[in-house]
């Protein structure tokens, strides 16, 4: 489980690259309507894409268990969020903008703490288990 986590963390990681760093993401994955429009559900996760895609980033880089301390993996997560930022600026028509990078470690710290929660929850589970008599 391990391995299938750690292969679908580094392509997300790509996936999210190429999103990031598209002139059109929403072109690259075929989001975008008829006559170029984006659909409603669509423009309603707009404002918060970067959260929810660094959540997730989050969630699957503390999940797969890297061989590297946590806290290692959560400032790689950041420095990632504002390479891509900075990177973004020298790409035209995209630009760097400081609220996107404050929601790429808003989403990092809400995957960070959904995971160690998790963790916590299946430990605390396992002990209980194990104490109790069956």
């Amino acid at each position: 489980m391990q391995v299938f986590l750690r292969f679908v963390c580094v392509a997300y990681l790509v996936f999210l690259t190429m999103l990031l760093l598209a002139a059109n993401p929403l072109g690259v994955v075929g989001l975008v309507g008829v006559g170029g429009a984006i659909p409603p559900l669509l423009q309603v996760c707009m404002p918060l894409a970067h959260l929810m895609s660094f959540c997730l980033l989050s969630i699957l880089t503390l999940a797969a268990r890297w061989p590297i301390p946590r806290w290692a993996l959560i400032v790689f997560l950041l420095a990632y969020g504002g390479t891509t930022e900075i990177a973004q600026s020298f790409l035209p028509p995209r630009s760097a903008e400081w609220t996107d990078w404050f929601q790429d470690i808003v989403g990092i710290a809400i995957g960070a703490v959904l995971c160690l929660d998790i963790w916590h929850g299946w430990g605390t589970a396992i002990r209980v288990r194990e104490d109790s008599e069956w």
